[in-house]
């Protein structure tokens, strides 16, 4: 079971990365139509998602005992929903305030891309879907997975790099940058409160809030 678990996440991170590389090194302009966007979102949450439980289910026997492991929990859920929502107006304040202060201007080819093909339908189903696959994957899974064998903070860094590199596409050093920070809180929410539920409302909330503004336009 450890094997095919080590084989399916092989499997996972080649397709996570192989994408993020490709788009990072390709010239070719995309054309991203709402329904392709969405698609791509399900799928990215098979992979991660699906994958990320498949992988947990593999190492831990039951699917009871994956879903623990990845911190789908009841208790405190309140609370921890609570603290992502704080800790993503906090971190969205602090972020502007700097991005503010040094000046700079955005250039995202692809979040241009992603808010040229924007409606209210992709507006919460893109912040849902996104927050969904990419925090089980790597705060359930793999964060917490590394915590077992090592600190916190090792556990955190480690994941917020990998977190960071499959956001290499946005071909940005300062989003890259903003998007290692955020990680570094969403790895911290989901040590302190053991609950999945506290980094996918952080996600969800920093997303939709970065999207609100184009679709307001």
């Amino acid at each position: 079971m450890r094997l095919a678990a080590m084989l399916l996440l092989s499997f996972i991170l080649a397709m996570i990365y192989g994408s993020a590389f490709l788009s990072f090194f390709s010239s070719a302009s995309i054309q991203i139509s709402p329904s392709i966007l969405i698609l791509s979102m399900l799928f990215n949450l098979a992979i991660m998602g699906g994958g990320g439980i498949l992988v947990a289910f593999l190492l831990h026997g039951s699917w009871s005992k994956a879903l623990d492991a990845i911190g789908f929990k009841s208790r405190d859920i309140t609370r921890s929903i609570f603290y992502g929502i704080i800790a993503a107006l906090a971190f969205i304040l602090a972020s502007s305030l700097i991005i503010s202060a040094i000046g700079y201007e955005e250039e995202n080819p692809l979040a241009e891309e992603i808010v040229s093909s924007l409606n209210i339908y992709i507006l919460f189903l893109l912040p849902t879907l996104s927050a969904l696959s990419e925090e089980i994957f790597f705060r359930g899974l793999i964060q917490n997975h590394l915590e077992k064998g090592s600190n916190c903070i090792i556990a955190i860094l480690a994941t917020s790099m990998m977190f960071s590199l499959a956001h290499i596409e946005y071909k940005a050093m300062v989003e890259i940058i903003a998007t290692f920070s955020f990680s570094i809180v969403l790895g911290y929410l989901m040590h302190k409160t053991k609950n999945i539920a506290s980094p996918i409302t952080a996600h969800f909330i920093y997303n939709f809030i970065a999207l609100l503004p184009f679709y307001l336009k």
